[in-house]
């Protein structure tokens, strides 16, 4: 008979074998003795998965307890006929018991492998029952393959709790985001819409393997947990086959759909202590993917959080800013290029800080744009900028006009109409002073909203025009179909004329040609220099802004040059 340290031998050496048995399988192998009691159980991924257990924490308790109080004399029959009756199947459906507390149904078939005086392995394999037997919710989305973020949250927990046990153990979660969504439903409804994402998680579940899990965290927002994959370059080469499959085509409703995804990743190469902190990290990576632009992944990187950091605190700042009137408007003459005299300024938000001074509108337009506070700083620059001209208009005589941007956030807003006429009827202002400024990307984000918008602003009479032509991609399709008055060239142009040998003096004078045989008046942007303004002449470009005439300058700087009738040759 073997001696204590022998059989201490023995038994770690049978552990080690159980271990790399079930090591990525989906069977429970459980050491039994005669009386059927368990002496040793080594727990397969799968069935810790459903149970919400790591592997390693769940093989310390398998007991009873885990099934279902009215089903345990089922499971316990089955049991004991595998014990009298050795390499035969048994099967039963019962209910267990998640970490969570709910039940759900599950289905065992199990056999007992050996048949040894002193003991017996029994092999159990465990899968979701194919008929529910339970009406408890199962924390799983509209199928059982796809989770909710509590499940989601507590398998990550799971795996971080075992990479920090284990040094060869990683895992990773990626967030996946749907592109230009809003967009998507504007031009072909929720319904057509719901099934592209329904055919984007089938594609994505076809990726996996079955110890990785994907949940649906919001609409157009998938996180998939990669369990065993800790490697960011393993990572990211999933994250680029999801994007690849992603981006196919769909076909639903006679609508050829296409659609694209970016992934931000978060890994285990880092340590951490909590499951929300890893998503947190993942969504920091999705939202610097986000900047690069379409079909784009990012890994999370520690310099991420710093950025953050500094975002909610311009955030912060931002409506402390609102709050406490520091911002202000500068306006920059648009001039005539027959007479150089003004025919009106377009408003340019400016943030005077109370510490740091002016603070430049190209670090603080695009957190407003991003967190949605664009829309209560346009609607102010609005009303406030109706309300200056119609100042200056009655004092001075004058039948000028001011320009307002409109970004994309603010199309998205159902009030913007009413908005803009009340912020006309409270100052006085004639609608056709008024010029509303947008690029094609604001339309391109949700074009049937906009048009709509687009078309209720010329119903009152108000002016469109189109910002910083010639950057778009599509910008010539969409002349044709909106109702612009004024086109705006992009500064970049206007900056080389003269310059390159005359290619882009070409590409102007096509854009005014253009512009004018769609009878639109043409305003060129960024003139710094006076052989530029006879060149825009000798093309009959009508109008034109930039630092040749002025800068942006303050209210009272803006009503001297009124004042004085100022001109500019």
């Amino acid at each position: 008979m073997a001696n204590p340290v022998e059989q201490s031998l023995l038994a770690a050496a049978r552990e080690r074998w159980l271990a790399a048995l079930t090591e990525g399988s989906r069977e429970t192998v459980l050491l039994v003795d005669r009386t059927g009691r368990v002496q040793y159980a080594s727990v397969s991924h799968s069935l810790a998965r459903l149970l919400g257990h790591p592997p390693h924490a769940l093989a310390a308790r398998i007991n009873p307890d885990i099934v279902h109080p009215d089903d345990r004399p089922r499971v316990m029959e089955m049991f004991d006929r595998i014990l009298r009756e050795p390499g035969t199947l048994h099967s039963a459906d019962y209910r267990a018991r998640h970490r969570l507390g709910h039940y759900f149904a599950v289905q065992s078939t199990a056999v007992n492998r050996l048949d040894d005086e002193l003991i017996g392995a029994i092999v159990v394999h465990t899968r979701p029952a194919p008929d529910p037997l339970v009406d408890e919710p199962t924390g799983n989305d509209a199928t059982s393959l796809i989770v909710d973020r509590a499940v989601l949250l507590d398998r990550v927990g799971q795996a971080a709790e075992r990479a920090r046990a284990e040094v060869t153990f990683g895992f990773s979660v990626l967030i996946v985001e749907l592109e230009r969504l809003k967009m998507l439903i504007g031009s072909y409804g929720e319904t057509a819409v719901d099934e592209v994402l329904a055919e984007i998680a089938s594609r994505i579940l076809g990726l996996l393997r079955p110890q990785d899990t994907l949940a649906r965290l919001q609409p157009g927002e998938f996180a998939v947990l990669l369990d065993g994959i800790g490697d960011r370059a393993m990572a990211a080469r999933v994250a680029d086959r999801i994007q690849k499959t992603v981006g196919t085509q769909y076909r639903v409703q006679d609508h050829a759909i296409s659609a694209t995804a970016i992934v931000g990743i978060a890994t285990s190469e880092r340590t951490y202590e909590q499951a929300e902190q890893v998503l947190r990290d993942a969504s920091l990576a999705t939202s610097r993917a986000r900047g690069r632009g379409r079909r784009r992944r990012a890994v999370f990187q520690t310099q991420m959080r710093v950025e953050d950091t500094r975002f909610m605190a311009m955030v912060s700042a931002l409506h402390s800013a609102v709050q406490d009137d520091q911002l202000t408007i500068h306006y920059q003459p648009v001039v005539a290029l027959g007479d150089g005299a003004i025919t009106g300024f377009e408003a340019l938000l400016r943030w005077n800080h109370p510490s740091l001074g002016l603070i430049s509108p190209a670090q603080f337009i695009p957190v407003a744009e991003e967190t949605g506070i664009i829309v209560q700083l346009g609607r102010w620059v609005c009303r406030e900028a109706c309300r200056q001209m119609s100042l200056w208009n009655r004092t001075f005589g004058t039948s000028l006009h001011v320009a307002v941007n409109l970004s994309a956030k603010q199309f998205q807003d159902e009030e913007l109409v009413a908005e803009v006429a009340s912020a006309l009827d409270d100052a006085g202002l004639d609608p056709r002073l008024l010029h509303l400024e947008l690029t094609e990307s604001v339309v391109l984000e949700n074009k049937e909203q906009a048009i709509r918008a687009l078309e209720a602003f010329k119903k009152m009479g108000i002016r469109l025009s189109l910002d910083d032509f010639g950057t778009g991609y599509s910008s010539f399709s969409y002349l044709y179909q909106l109702p612009y008055d004024t086109l705006k060239i992009d500064r970049s142009f206007v900056a080389q004329l003269g310059a390159d040998g005359g290619g882009s003096q070409e590409i102007v004078h096509a854009i005014i040609v253009l512009a004018h045989n769609l009878r639109m008046t043409v305003v060129a942007e960024g003139v710094e220099q006076s052989p530029q303004v006879d060149l825009l002449k000798g093309m009959w470009c009508e109008f034109a802004q930039g630092y040749h005439y002025t800068r942006p300058v303050p209210a009272p700087e803006a009503e001297q040059l009124i004042a004085a009738g100022a001109a500019y040759a």
